[in-house]
């Protein structure tokens, strides 16, 4: 045992020799760790969802009409002469809806070429796992796995349907390929949509050779694109609505939590008062043999981070083995996406042991201030 273990006063001494002090309040900052972790990580599994489902923006940009089924000639020639557009492809979509933690969610069948879906397939790192991609013409569909897990389709399953609600199609759609990779993906052929769909709407298609190309051919799409007649769907328009969609949300959770992180920082510094308050003929002692209150409420605010360190350290370990297990149970059998390490959860649970913290030191400060160990020393005699 090293020396600093050894000594009587040493902070580490008395929770060791004292758990039914030191327990109780560890136990609420590993609760109260866990309570905030796990509700932020699943509210912020709603960003995770958005960006991993609509993760093919940050490889593709789409240009669409606006109240037409076909772009008009000037615009579509701005489109393919950009000079960060290497790769232009015509794009026609059906819907279908996926669900998620907080409800169902369009989410784009992509009808492209032959050609235009294996170039799209490769610039996202997706490939085909099981079965085969649609044929040109063809009424089949080919989506990302989990796509699949989520609407419990397997190969052969009918997709699109004419009389889906979801996903509608004229005619019947069926699954043949499942796709693996980064990001979420359901493709279909382009001239089968073009000659099914009497309302298809025409698109367009563009990809630069690099993330960093693509970015600065959004920012030119921004800049080219009369928005009356067109509108660009790129990556940076995803992160902005997603923004201010949830906006509203996240103030609300922030509130929460801080009504939250105050309750239970109080009822921590009322535990530590009233264990302090236990504590007065030891402390009267120490008082009276020499020690400074300065000493005593140094010695307190040493066991108060131990106790911080100790409950918040539990209590990350309890919420990813928690969220681990709902992941593994709950979300991934259906689709859903969660992420047990998700930095920002824990980084809102920081603020909980520094006010646990202040408000211990507080309530011991208080009690030191009007402290009299004679007359505390002369009851117990």
């Amino acid at each position: 045992m090293s020396k600093r273990l050894a000594h009587p006063l040493s902070a580490w001494l008395y929770l060791r020799r004292n758990p039914a002090r030191a327990l109780p309040v560890a136990l609420v900052i590993l609760v109260s760790v866990a309570l905030v972790a796990s509700v932020v990580s699943i509210i912020r599994s709603i960003d995770l969802t958005v960006y991993t489902m609509y993760g093919y923006h940050r490889r593709l940009a789409f240009v669409a009409p606006r109240n037409a089924l076909e772009l008009r000639p000037e615009i579509a020639r701005a489109v393919r002469r950009d000079p960060l557009a290497k790769r232009v492809h015509t794009v026609r979509a059906a819907l279908i809806t996926v669900r998620t933690v907080f409800g169902k969610m369009p989410f784009a069948v992509l009808g492209l070429s032959p050609v235009a879906m294996k170039e799209v397939l490769s610039r996202c790192g997706l490939e085909v796992s099981a079965g085969r991609l649609p044929a040109d013409g063809a009424a089949e569909v080919a989506v990302s796995e989990e796509i699949a897990r989520n609407l419990g389709l397997a190969i052969g399953s009918v997709v699109l349907r004419p009389g889906s609600e979801d996903a509608y199609a004229p005619r019947p759609m069926r699954l043949v390929g499942l796709l693996r990779g980064p990001v979420w993906m359901a493709v279909a052929s382009e001239r089968f949509i073009g000659e099914t769909f009497e309302l298809s709407v025409e698109s367009l298609l563009a990809m630069a050779d690099s993330e960093d190309a693509q970015r600065r051919l959004e920012q030119s799409l921004a800049v080219r694109l009369n928005k009356a007649h067109a509108r660009a769907w790129t990556f940076a328009t995803l992160v902005r609505e997603t923004r201010d969609a949830l906006s509203s949300l996240y103030l609300i959770m922030n509130v929460v939590i801080g009504i939250v992180v105050f309750a239970i920082a109080l009822l921590a510094g009322l535990l530590s008062s009233i264990y302090f308050r236990q504590r007065l003929p030891e402390m009267a002692t120490l008082a009276a043999i020499g020690y400074t209150c300065a000493y005593l409420l140094r010695r307190a605010l040493h066991e108060t981070v131990i106790l911080c360190v100790v409950g918040w350290a539990g209590g990350f370990v309890v919420t990813v083995a928690l969220l681990a297990a709902l992941r593994a149970l709950v979300m991934e059998p259906r689709g859903l996406l969660l992420n047990p390490l998700d930095a920002g959860a824990y980084l809102y649970a920081s603020p909980l042991p520094v006010a646990i913290g202040a408000f211990a030191y507080w309530s011991v400060w208080t009690g030191l201030r009007r402290f009299d160990p004679v007359s505390i020393i002369e009851r117990r005699a």
